[in-house]
């Protein structure tokens, strides 16, 4: 997905959690009588029945846990590095740890000219494994060396990771000064 995508994703999800938070927490106050200036009762078809109120609260309830879960569904989480790979040992069990060789990969990936550090970790987001990358690169650098070390670096990761499904993200930020060697000048 592209960025702009994503963030209209979140930015949605996350207006549309706090509304069903928002609705739901409404609901249950005016069951308990804490909103003041909304009358006790409404007379309009079945909001006279005696369930009403009771129903009125238990939406409520429904819409603040539904709010609460959309919100954790649209948050990025970290996941254990530990990973079962096929094959194995004696044991039967053979495991590799997936953030070490993602931190790894950042970590090389910063050796390249114009990028200032990395670090990288393993998150799930929306139920994808995501190997993400995050480096600061100097405001001077060649984007065009820093996007060939990174399709590079990637595609370096997806051969030692080897776990089927799993997406890579590079994360670039711009550093706000240039902390690059000063090129000597020649009087």
């Amino acid at each position: 997905m592209r960025r702009g995508v994503i963030a209209l994703d979140r930015a949605v999800g996350t207006v549309i959690a706090l509304g069903l938070l928002l609705v739901g927490g409404a609901m249950v106050a005016w069951r308990y009588g804490g909103l003041p200036s909304v009358p006790d009762r409404i007379t309009a078809g079945p909001t006279t029945a005696e369930w009403w109120p009771w129903a009125t609260g238990a939406g409520g309830v429904v819409a603040i846990l539904l709010g609460l879960w959309w919100l954790a569904r649209h948050l990025p989480r970290r996941v254990g590095g530990r990973f079962a790979l096929p094959g194995g040992d004696r044991s039967g069990r053979l495991t590799a740890d997936a953030h070490s060789a993602v931190d790894a990969a950042a970590q090389a990936l910063a050796r390249t000219p114009g990028i200032r550090d990395g670090s990288g970790h393993v998150v799930a987001d929306r139920g994808q494994l995501v190997a993400e990358l995050t480096c600061t690169i100097e405001p001077t650098a060649d984007l065009a060396t820093v996007h060939s070390a990174a399709a590079r670096t990637a595609a370096e990761l997806a051969t030692v990771v080897a776990l089927p499904g799993i997406h890579t993200r590079v994360r670039l930020r711009v550093a706000r000064t240039d902390k690059t060697a000063p090129v000597a000048r020649v009087t």
